[in-house]
């Protein structure tokens, strides 16, 4: 029995394209900016807190382009980013791009009874915005929730996972977690989840035991995962 689907985004819900070749070079064009316009004050006394405070903002840039740079989950990157983002999609610059699939995917298992949550790096903030202005439309209502690496924990924990199921009080074995990352998948099996892998165009990830599909129609959430 499934009661709830958790989604990862990238590469799973949306092509990584969408993200790596739009979304972080936007980001990265304004992040000097932002830090020396005073437009991220909570994020750059962060930052100084992670530096013990002793920096300046040249630190605090060089600091943040690095970790962008770097891929890093960092939180006080990933808020930054997340202001940054809300920006562009209100001014109408950005749109979120998903997959085809996942409209009416959203749609049947919504129509099910099942409630679905979003589980992604990216913050909770970035999330609702890439949501609500996809070419596909407007979906957050179909979801129920989100989490990030804050409000979630690091996604390749189990207690991340344990966490979760914890908040949205759903029990772990009626969950169900899709995501195209094999560590992701081991994590949420060790807590409990269901979890299958997702392997888009370009995917080259090995997924061990773990069941995969193509298009999130393949599934029958209610009865094939074990």
């Amino acid at each position: 029995m499934t009661g709830a689907v958790v989604l990862d985004i990238e590469g799973t819900v949306s092509p990584l394209s969408a993200v790596h070749d739009v979304l972080f070079p936007y980001a990265r064009d304004r992040i000097e900016a932002w830090v020396r316009q005073g437009r991220a004050e909570t994020v750059v006394a962060e930052v100084l807190r992670q530096l013990d405070g002793d920096a300046g903002l040249n630190h605090v840039v060089r600091t943040l382009l690095g970790w962008h740079d770097g891929n890093a989950k960092h939180s006080p990157l990933k808020t930054l980013h997340g202001l940054i983002w809300e920006q562009g999609f209100l001014s109408g610059e950005l749109t979120g791009e998903v997959y085809p699939d996942l409209p009416p995917a959203l749609v049947s298992w919504t129509e099910r009874g099942l409630r679905c949550w979003i589980y992604s790096s990216g913050s909770v903030l970035a999330q609702r915005l890439w949501f609500s202005r996809t070419n596909s439309g407007d979906l957050t209502g179909y979801l129920s929730g989100h989490f990030d690496t804050v409000s979630g924990g690091p996604k390749k924990e189990p207690a991340s996972y344990r966490r979760i199921a914890g908040e949205i009080g759903i029990p772990p074995g009626e969950i169900l977690f899709y995501s195209d990352a094999r560590a992701e998948l081991d994590a949420a099996r060790t807590a409990g989840w269901r979890a299958v892998g997702v392997r888009r165009p370009g995917c080259v990830t090995e997924f061990g035991a773990h069941p995969v599909v193509a298009d999130l129609a393949e599934l029958d959430v209610a009865t094939e995962v074990a």
